[in-house]
């Protein structure tokens, strides 16, 4: 309710860009939606530039996404255009509960899960593993911004 107050706020003199700085952080599931489609309804006839590491909700809102890194620009396009940059480049791995750690240390993991006695790793990498059968996936935008801004990794 505070977000939508704040925003609304923003709004009253009808400005023609809109910036707003993690406008969904802090939210339950059914309010950030609520906040979501709002942005959405707004930016019809606005601007509006959105700061966040909430990446997932940048997927349902934005037209075009913009990547800063220390300030430069990274890449700027459409939504499936810069998740197609990394297309081949993640990955799902098998691995036994012993082998974790030696993944989280050498890989970018964005998602683990068990299934029954193994954990599925999904990595975002330019090296997949060779010991192990990988399973190419579907990137998402999370999956880019962990291949953009973890690169030391």
């Amino acid at each position: 309710m505070k977000q939508r107050a704040l925003i609304a706020q923003a709004l009253l003199n009808d400005p023609k860009i809109l910036i707003l700085d993690e406008p969904t952080a802090g939210l339950d599931p059914k309010e950030r939606i609520r906040i979501r489609n709002f942005i959405s309804e707004i930016a019809e006839d606005k601007i509006v530039l959105i700061s966040t590491h909430v990446v997932s909700d940048i997927e349902f809102i934005a037209k075009e996404i913009i990547l800063l890194k220390q300030g430069k620009l990274v890449s700027h396009d459409t939504c499936p255009n810069l998740v197609s940059e990394i297309e081949n480049k993640v990955v799902e791995v098998e691995i036994d509960r012993e082998e974790l750690k030696y993944y989280q240390d050498n890989y970018r993991v964005s998602n683990l899960y068990h299934n029954g006695e193994k954990i599925v790793v999904r990595l975002v990498t330019d090296n997949p593993p060779e010991n192990h059968y990988s399973k190419i996936v579907k990137p998402t935008l999370e999956d880019l911004y962990l291949y953009v801004f973890e690169q030391g990794l």
